[in-house]
Parts: structure tokens; C-alpha cells; sequence
């Protein structure tokens, strides 16, 4: 985190300690905002004797770093001061155990209230009849400034199954100087069109390496196959490799040296390097990483196709359980988290995009991109490219299975068909024809 960040970070905590220290003199006033966005006041609920009582605990679950799930602890420390009745139980889960878990809650029919779900999973718990519909949420033209990328992976049956909060999508970015080195002017529309630029760029620079990805981060060899306009729309909903495809995935073991596997968000400073000494033509980069970097940094970058949608928005939404009781107060808890003014700080703490429109800088804006999003974000976001499918989490449980074991620095072309194959549920004569074309991934030197 850098020191910036940190201080805002550490100046919250500061001033949510003071709030929590200051006595409270008579009974405090609950300020409810009902979904009309009108305010009103009512007496928090007193006992026998006078003291105040619990009238709600939510219990929500959520799977995050340790530094976020700090920050949510502390919002809801600031929640309880202007809502007394509540109480906020807040479960940080790994990665590995979250879906599974809270499956398992449902069936043992002890449930969260809320959880905090990758929106490519919301349809799947929907389905299962895990959840109950948001569309309450959604009051007026709320719903119009949400960004449609995030909200069209929780839409299923006529509803919406959950309440954006924000994303890190995986862009794609090329390195400025090269693609002009290859006579381009925008990066490669197609497979071929990436040999072609790669072949210049060789003649004249041998050591220039094709394209980087993580080796350990499974959506980002979506992103990196759906890198080309006539893939975009497979590589998002993991659908059978086509020939393209195919190509793109042996090329990264016929030509093995070219390729790059640094950690987007963990080796930024070595990525940018290799930007930098124009070593590099094009990586897969989340948006977290590509707002961390420095101004001048971005100048030596361009973004793939700004008005595309984007392949993996890794988008997070806040879900209502089905079987909660206390429907009501989860409400009001969502709403008030993903308000304008949370998404906004939330976003200069931890370069996660917000889910609402109006919360990113206008067309016109001077402002850095610290401060708000910029404005052409809207145009990769406002579409997205998964089609509505319940099933989609198996899918992708079995693409992270598939790949467990591929290791892509010292594979073969053998165990590579043998990913195809099973993917795509080919015999073993059809996924080791490889076209001999102009475009079948092969170099010409």
C-alpha cells in the first residue's frame, strides 16, 4: 500500500477511535434511510430498564485480504454509532473455502445474512434457491447508474440477485513504442495480426518477449485468450477452445522463451521495467495494478480496445440470503455500503473500480485517476461478455482443475493437446491437427 494510502487509511482509524470515545449523551437517534432516499428518525428500541436493546444481528460473510476486512470492521464500527440496534457479526473466509462453506451453511440451514460473492457465482446460489431477489435495493434511476458489465452476471428469472459493490477487471495493455516499431497504431485485432507485429519486432529485437501473464492466476489465462476481438466472447464463458485459440495455447510452448509469467499485482515494479527497456509487447494487468503505477508509466502503455467489453470484470456484489430473518436491517446495511461516498473511498484505498457511474470522473475531468476513475472505463464496462448460464461456477471449478497441474514454463506441445483435449472433450486425432496456415502460431525464424 503505498504511503498515501496508508496515512488516509490510518487517519480513518484515528477518527472513527475519537468518534467511538466521545460519550453519548442521551439516548442517540437512529437515522434510517428507507429506499426512497428519504430520512427519518426513530428511538432505538429500550428494555424494562431503561437500556437500549439489540434488535438486529447480521451476520455476513465475506472473503478479502486482511487489510480490507480491517477497513470493513471499522465502517461497521461507524454503522453501530448511528445504529444502535444492530449488531454486526463480520466472517473473513479464504478464497478456497468461501463458496464452499457457505454452501454448506445453506444446507445445514444455518445461513449468513449477507455475503460478499464474485458475481460470476450469484446466479449459481440463485438458482439454488439460496437467495432472496435485491430488486428493492434498486429504487428510481438508481438502477440506470450501475454499470451493466457488473449487473448482467446477477440478473436470472426477472430479477437481480445482488447489489454491485465494485471490480478489478483484467486489462489488456501494450507497450506504445513497440506497436509503432510493428507499423501499428492500435494493438493487434486477431491472432494473425499479433504474429505479424511479433515477427517485425524480432527481426529487428530478437529478445522481445510476446506477452506476460501470471502462471498461478487461472482467469488470467482467460483474459490473455480472450485477448483478440473473435475471442473475446469464448475466453469469457469458457466455452470449447476454437482453432485460434488452440494456436494461442500451443504457441506458449512451440515458443516458450518469448513468453512472460510475472505476477501482474506482485511483480509490478519488474513488469514495468520490461516495459520500460521495450522488452515487452503486451501483458494482462488488473486494473489494481495498472492505477498503482506512476502517470509516466501509463504514457508507455495503451490499453486494448476501450469500447470492447471486458473479459473478467472481477466484479463483487453483496447478496441477501433467502432464509434470513432479518431481511429489513440487510436493506439498509447494503445500501448505506455501497453509497456514492463509500465506493469513492473504498476506490482511493484499494483501486478496486466502483459499481456506479456517477461516481467516475467526467469525459472532461483534469483529475488523476488517484482520485476518481477515469471516464472511458465506462465504455469497457458497460456491456458484458458472459452470457446468463447458472451453471457458469462449475465451469470455471473445472477450468482451475484442468490447469492444476500444467506447469507453463517447462510443459510440452503433448501435455499441452492433452489440456485441449480435455476441454474441448476432443479425441486425440482432433486436437493434434493444427492448420498449417499463415496463422497457425508459428514464428518465421
Amino acid at each position: 500500500m503505498s504511503r498515501r494510502k496508508y496515512m488516509m487509511l490510518l487517519l480513518g482509524v484515528f477518527a472513527l477511535c475519537a468518534a467511538l470515545l466521545v460519550p453519548i449523551l442521551g439516548k442517540p437517534v437512529l437515522t434510517v434511510i428507507p429506499f426512497d432516499g428519504t430520512p427519518s428518525t426513530q428511538q432505538p428500541q429500550v428494555g424494562v430498564d431503561g437500556s437500549e436493546t439489540i434488535a438486529s444481528t447480521l451476520h455476513i460473510a465475506v472473503s478479502m485480504t486482511d487489510a480490507e476486512f480491517q477497513y470493513w470492521q471499522l465502517r461497521n464500527e461507524s454503522y453501530a454509532l448511528n445504529h444502535p440496534n444492530v449488531k454486526i457479526i463480520m466472517t473473513n473466509f479464504t478464497e478456497s473455502e468461501a463458496a464452499v462453506t457457505w454452501k454448506e451453511a445453506f444446507q445445514i440451514g444455518d445461513p449468513f445474512d449477507i455475503m460478499l460473492m464474485d458475481n460470476n457465482r450469484v446466479r449459481e446460489f440463485a438458482v439454488h434457491g439460496y437467495l432472496f431477489p435485491a430488486d428493492s435495493i434498486f429504487t428510481g434511476d438508481s438502477l440506470g447508474d450501475q454499470l451493466e458489465a457488473l449487473t448482467e452476471p446477477l440478473k436470472w428469472n426477472g430479477s437481480l440477485w445482488g447489489v454491485p459493490l465494485d471490480c478489478n477487471p483484467l486489462l489488456v495493455v501494450w507497450q506504445r513504442e513497440l506497436l509503432k516499431s510493428a507499423s501499428l497504431n492500435a494493438p493487434p485485432k486477431d491472432w494473425n495480426a499479433f504474429l505479424t507485429a511479433l515477427n517485425l519486432l524480432q527481426t529487428s529485437s530478437p529478445e522481445v518477449k510476446s506477452f506476460n501473464f501470471s502462471s498461478s492466476n487461472p482467469s488470467q489465462y482467460v483474459a490473455w485468450l480472450g485477448a483478440f476481438k473473435d475471442t473475446k466472447e469464448k475466453a469469457a464463458n469458457l466455452a470449447p477452445f476454437i482453432d485460434s485459440m488452440k494456436q494461442q495455447l500451443r504457441f506458449t510452448i512451440d515458443h516458450a522463451s518469448t513468453m512472460s509469467y510475472l505476477d501482474p499485482s506482485q511483480q509490478t515494479s519488474e513488469l514495468m521495467q520490461a516495459f520500460e527497456a521495450k522488452s515487452l509487447l503486451s501483458s494482462v494487468m488488473p486494473w489494481s495494478a495498472y492505477q498503482s503505477i506512476t502517470d509516466q508509466q501509463r504514457e508507455l502503455l495503451t490499453v486494448a480496445d476501450q469500447t470492447a467489453p471486458i473479459v473478467w470484470s472481477g466484479g463483487r456484489s453483496f447478496v441477501l440470503s433467502s432464509r434470513s430473518e432479518e431481511l429489513e436491517a440487510a436493506r439498509l446495511w447494503i445500501n448505506e455500503m455501497t453509497s456514492s461516498s463509500q465506493q469513492i473511498e473504498h476506490y482511493q484505498l484499494f483501486n478496486r473500480l466502483p459499481a456506479k457511474i456517477s461516481v467516475y470522473a467526467n469525459e472532461f475531468a483534469l483529475k488523476g485517476i488517484s482520485e476518481r476513475p477515469p471516464h472511458w472505463l465506462i465504455g469497457m464496462l458497460k456491456q458484458d461478455e458472459v452470457t446468463p448460464d447458472p451453471y457458469w461456477s462449475e465451469h470455471w471449478d473445472k477450468w482451475v482443475k484442468v490447469w492444476s497441474s500444467f506447469d507453463w514454463s517447462s510443459s510440452t506441445i503433448e501435455q499441452m493437446n492433452t489440456i485441449i483435449r480435455t476441454w474441448n472433450g476432443e479425441q486425440k486425432s482432433d486436437a493434434t491437427k493444427a492448420p498449417q496456415s499463415e496463422g497457425d502460431g508459428k514464428l518465421n525464424h
